[in-house]
This record gives C-alpha cells, sequence and structure tokens, in this order.
C-alpha cells in the first residue's frame, strides 16, 4: 500500500494534471517569469510588509529547497469580520495539541511563542546523502533574545540525550541525536519495537528510571525480526537549532542544512551559496499580489519534488498485478506528471465574506490556447433546489473521459481507473446484458451535468430518519442514445429483479418518470419508489433516488441554487471559465453532523444512567460557530500558463 506522503502528493500531482487537455507547445516560461518577476521592493511599504518579510526568509533558505510555506503570525491578520477578537494561530495550534491529547514536554504557548516574530516559515528539501529521508527547517525571526535563551535553557535540561555543540562561522549550533543512524542499507525497514519508540515523548518515557518489565522483554523480542512497514518511517531521529546572525531562529532535521543557511549569507561572493531569493520561480510567486494578502503563503518546486520520488515508492511491491502499483510503474507515472509542472504556490487570506484560498500550478512550457467554448454554461444552477447539503457540477464527461483514456497510456496510475470504470457494468447489472459503458453511457453525457445531495420529506430512507437524498441532471445532445440505454438497462433490471422491483410510470408535474419500486412493508399492496429517471425537457434527463423527490427539480424550483445567496457569495470572486463547481453547505452539514452527535449522546447516556434528566447539549462556542458557518466551494480552471484551484468558506458575521 502507498504512503500517505505518497498518496497526497501524487493526488496533488496528478489532480493537478487532470483537466489539462491543451495542447503543449514549446514557448519557454522565460518571459512570463521576467513578466512577473518585479522586485518586491518597488511595492508601497504599506502593503509590502509581509512580502518583503517574506523575501528575507527567502534569502537564508538555500535555492534547492522542495517547498516553503509561511505563516502570518501577527493577530491583527487574523482579525475575522464578527469576530470580538482576533485570533491568535500560535495560541489556536497550541490548544488542537491539548484537544488531542498531545502532552509534549515544551509548552508552545509559554515557552516557544513568548520569543516568535511576526511569522514563521517550514520549508523542506531531500536529503543528498539519503535519497529516503527528506529533511524538515522550521524558521523565525526572534522578538526577545532572552526568552530564546531561556527556550534553549529549558531545552538542555530536558530528558534527552546530551547536545553536541558546534561552531560554524562563528554560530553556535545545538544538535540533539534522538537515534542511532542506520547503516547498509538505508531502505525504511523498521520494526515494532523501534516504531514504538519513534516520538521524542516516547524517548523521554524510556529515559525514566523505571524498572524494566521480563514479560514485555520477551515479547519485544518475538517482534525483533524487521517488517516491512505501509509507510516510511519519518520519525525524527536528530534535530539542531542555532539562532544566525541575521537574527533567524532555526529548527531542523539537519545540522548541515543550518550550515547551508549561513553560507547563504557569506561575505565573499564566492563562497555564498544561491538562495532561494535568487530563483526566478520562486519570484514569481513572491510577486503575486496575492502573497501580500495572505495570512498563509506557500511556494514548491515540482524538479526538486522529483527528487525524493524515491522515498515516495519506498514502500511499493516491485511487481503489482494492479496496473500502476508496482514501484517502477508508479515511479514512471509521477515523473512524467511531475515533468509536466514547473513550481505551484498557494495563498490564503480572509475576506470580509470569509476565508478565501488559492493554489497555481504552473505549467513547464506555456500551452495553446484551448479552443474557446460558445456553449451556455451554468444553465443547470437554475433547475437545482437551493437547499441541499453539496452539489457537483461539470461539463462534458465524455471529454474528460477521453482525456483519462489517452493519460492512463502514459501514467499507468490511471489504468486503474479506466479499467474499473470499464468493468462496473457487468458487476452491477450482470454479465448477461450486453453493455458497452463508454459507447452506452459516457458518450452521450456531452453537455453540463450535476449530482445534487440534498434534504426531502420524500427520501427512500425516510423511515430510518435520514432526511438525505441524491438527484442528478444531465444535458445530452444524444438522447436517442441515452434512451436506447436506458431502455436496455431497465429491462435486464426487470428480468433480473422481477419478483422485487416493479417498473411504474410516475408523473411528477408534466415530467412522465420510469420508477423503480419494490413492495412497501408499511401498507399492503403499495409499492415505494427507491430509483427514478425521466426527461425534464428534450435534452435534459433527470435521475432521483424515489420518483417523489424529484419534485425538489420540476417545476423550476423557487428559488434555485443559482439564486441562493449562500451560494451566490461562495462563487462571486471564482475565475470563468472553469471547469464546474463543487459545492457544500458547510452550515446545514455542521448542524447535521451536531444532531447525529446529540443523538448518539443520548444513546450511550441513557445506557449509563436511564433515569437521567438531562439531555445531553453542543458547547455553545461550537454551537456559535457553527451558526457563523456559510457555503463552501472548489472550482477548478486552466490558462495557458498554469492550472489554477480556488476555494471559498462562508462566515457569517
Amino acid at each position: 500500500m502507498r504512503s500517505l506522503f505518497a498518496t497526497i502528493l501524487a493526488i496533488s500531482a496528478s489532480t493537478s494534471a487532470l483537466p489539462a487537455i491543451a495542447n503543449p507547445i514549446t514557448n519557454p516560461i522565460s518571459s512570463q517569469i521576467s513578466k512577473s518577476s518585479i522586485p518586491a521592493e518597488n511595492q508601497s511599504s504599506s502593503s509590502n510588509q509581509f512580502r518583503q518579510r517574506s523575501l528575507n526568509f527567502a534569502k537564508q533558505i538555500p535555492a534547492d529547497a522542495i517547498g516553503i510555506v509561511l505563516v502570518d503570525l501577527d493577530a491583527n491578520s487574523w482579525q475575522i469580520s464578527g469576530m470580538p477578537q482576533s485570533i491568535s494561530p500560535v495560541s489556536a495550534f497550541d490548544k488542537l495539541l491539548t484537544f488531542l491529547g498531545q502532552s509534549l514536554p515544551i509548552s508552545i504557548a509559554k515557552d516557544i511563542q513568548p520569543w516568535l516574530g511576526k511569522e514563521v516559515a517550514i520549508a523542506f528539501f531531500s536529503n543528498t546523502d539519503n535519497k529516503f529521508e527528506f529533511t524538515f527547517t522550521a524558521l523565525s525571526t526572534v522578538a526577545d533574545d532572552k526568552k530564546f535563551e531561556i527556550f534553549l535553557k529549558k531545552l538542555k535540561s530536558l530528558d534527552l540525550p546530551k547536545p553536541t555543540e558546534t561552531l560554524y562561522q562563528n554560530v553556535k549550533i545545538l544538535e540533539w541525536q534522538l537515534e542511532e543512524d542506520s547503516v547498509g542499507d538505508k531502505k525504511p525497514v523498521i520494526s515494532h519495537t523501534l516504531n514504538s519508540r519513534n516520538s521524542l515523548q516516547s524517548l523521554l518515557r524510556l529515559k525514566q528510571d523505571i524498572p524494566p518489565n521480563t514479560n514485555d522483554q520477551e515479547e519485544e523480542s518475538d517482534e525483533s525480526e524487521p517488517i516491512v512497514p505501509s509507510f516510511p518511517n519519518f520519525s525524527i531521529k536528530r534535530f539542531a537549532i542555532a539562532k544566525l546572525p541575521s537574527g533567524i531562529a532555526v529548527i531542523t532535521t539537519d545540522r548541515q542544512m543550518i550550515q547551508k543557511m549561513i553560507d547563504t549569507s557569506a561575505e565573499i561572493p564566492e563562497q555564498r551559496l544561491a538562495s532561494l531569493a535568487d530563483n526566478q520561480l520562486f519570484l514569481r510567486s513572491l510577486n503575486n499580489p496575492l502573497w501580500n494578502r495572505s495570512l498563509i503563503a506557500g511556494y514548491g518546486d515540482f524538479k526538486e519534488l522529483g527528487k525524493i520520488s524515491e522515498l515516495l515508492a519506498a514502500d511499493l511491491p516491485e511487481t503489482s498485478e494492479i496496473p500502476g502499483f508496482s514501484r517502477q510503474e508508479y515511479l514512471d507515472g509521477l515523473n512524467y506528471t511531475l515533468a509536466q509542472y514547473s513550481s505551484f504556490d498557494l495563498f490564503t487570506w480572509v475576506t470580509p465574506q470569509g476565508i478565501r484560498s488559492q493554489s497555481n500550478s504552473y505549467f513547464s512550457e506555456v500551452r495553446s490556447p484551448s479552443p474557446k467554448d460558445t456553449a451556455t454554461r451554468d444553465r443547470l444552477l437554475s433547475y437545482l433546489p437551493s437547499n441541499v447539503y453539496g452539489a457537483i457540477t461539470s461539463r462534458n464527461l465524455n471529454r474528460q473521459w477521453q482525456w483519462f483514456v489517452e493519460e492512463s497510456k502514459q501514467q499507468s496510475t490511471y489504468k486503474i481507473l479506466v479499467e474499473g470504470v470499464r468493468m462496473l457494468a457487468p458487476l452491477i447489472v450482470g454479465s448477461g446484458l450486453d453493455l458497452d459503458i463508454e459507447k452506452d453511457i459516457i458518450s452521450w453525457i456531452d453537455g453540463e451535468y450535476a449530482v445534487v445531495v440534498f434534504p426531502s420529506d420524500h427520501s427512500p430512507f425516510q423511515e430510518t430518519g435520514v432526511d438525505l437524498t441524491i438527484g442528478a441532471l444531465i444535458r445530452t445532445s444524444k438522447p436517442d442514445v441515452a434512451n436506447a440505454t436506458l431502455g436496455k438497462l431497465t429491462q435486464q433490471i426487470s428480468k433480473l429483479s422481477r419478483d422485487f422491483i416493479q417498473v411504474k410510470k410516475r408523473q411528477i408535474g408534466t415530467t412522465v418518470l420510469t420508477s423503480f419500486e419494490f413492495p412497501d412493508t408499511r401498507v399492503s399492496g403499495k409499492t415505494q419508489s427507491i430509483f427514478a429517471y425521466g426527461w425534464r425537457d428534450r435534452q435534459t434527463l433527470m435521475l432521483t433516488l424515489g420518483a417523489n423527490t424529484a419534485s425538489a427539480f420540476v417545476p423550476i424550483p423557487k428559488p434555485a441554487l443559482a439564486e441562493s445567496e449562500m451560494f451566490r457569495d461562495a462563487i462571486t470572486d471564482m475565475p470563468q471559465p472553469n471547469f464546474g463547481y463543487f459545492y457544500l453547505n458547510v452550515n446545514a452539514i455542521a448542524k447535521q453532523v451536531a444532531k447525529f452527535y446529540i443523538s448518539f449522546s443520548e444513546t450511550f447516556a441513557s445506557l449509563d444512567e436511564p433515569n437521567q434528566v438531562s439531555k445531553p447539549e453542543i458547547p455553545e462556542v461550537i454551537q456559535k460557530t457553527i451558526d457563523r458557518l456559510g457555503g463552501a466551494v472548489f472550482v477548478y480552471s486552466e490558462t495557458s500558463d498554469r492550472f489554477q484551484s480556488d476555494f471559498f468558506l462562508g462566515l457569517k458575521p
């Protein structure tokens, strides 16, 4: 099974490549970079603070960084509309760790926050000496030297191995060795015993004077044989800390990284190491106007990311019956995907309406523009109900599928998706049906399509207390082909389940539905619809769970999703054109989760105390947070130089 880290990066890379249908051309990207690489110092001082502070960090970071994330720690920057006070991100993180039960020997709020500056940077590097490791580094300006020294003193007082002190270019570096470095084969193979000692907290417990347990030793000896883990070992074997001459504190998992950072500021130019501030790709992101607006800003290099491909595939088998899951296939596919992009960035900022985020994956070469699509867009939004839990809208599934098929020839990981879809028909309706899922279904989904999850009093799951149901609308230019396929499916299902499922005709408004129904156990002789389909108009097919739920779509819902204030707030600033919307009514979903929590708590409370009078309640602070939540939307779009992802979460005053 793939490692978690590998999966996250692979999904990010492959998702970024997904809609990139335009044909690439060989124009270099230098022209784009020169246009966007306006020196940050030329901006006005009032709007230049976060960018300039970020640039100061970049001057200390070696140019070969895989990526960097900068977080603005100024509480005033985190002032969200309607909140009585600013949010401290450091305090929030400390409370999160406490809530999760992670008690650390060092208090973030008491020992670290007092000396932190206005921002913190987190950088990642590949390890040139060991392809199965990467280096994690955190940096922050020191706001209070005395409190930083107090922090170092407390760190030394912990029950850890004695730190090694090194002097490099007159900079003192303290390094703690938590684990012995492995020798020989550096593939991340660990044992159960070692795996239980990977955390700093575990190491502190082991150093306490606790008498050994003979039984535990016997159990450990039985488990001493190394096993291949399901994901690489990302335990911290060592860490080092120092304060650079620039006043920036650094903590890293590799002492040599601190030395390289010192070398980026060498006085003799010939000895000076290139920094991230010299990287034109980074400057393109830094000079994006969104950088200054951001609370969190990030940059990454796909070429450097490719250097840790061995780490990402370390746990994969050499051969696999599943397409794309062998080690070499996975590496080839990952490298193919990474080669299509040069760099990526991320911006997250606060608006009066909520929280916005945008990420860009820049193509290695500028691509020719996609042919202009003059077809009407977002028509289906006016046919969807406004009261929904979530909705996905897009267009031309047939073209999207053809892209997947072509990419699967180069990207072996996609083969499992392509072949899996092709196997769906016989699995669902039986092998006796002559149905080609690509020719008979996907081919006619060539217009807009929408899938929506919404509450309904007519939900077929109403008996179980669930009001949730699902509906879909599909625009097609080939209604005859669609009808032929639907006829095949209806006939096959009737033949296989004639003793249980009945096919009936229902009418909602002027729309005639074909309904699949089973006997209603509540009323003798009656049936209940579980699934239905019909034509809303000549080119719009409607599919619903339950015939009666179709009333949410016909006639035109009032108000429709397109008229919903929450939805309109969510999509207002989204790029146009785009590949569609993935919309969530976070407020409604959170209320349902809270409702489930209350029901769940009441059930267990009644088991423990049958005569209990008081009922469980949602804490007031959580209830207020739920009340403030609005809608969230994800949007993907593409231009000639980048693939762009946008996100919005609405927050009510």
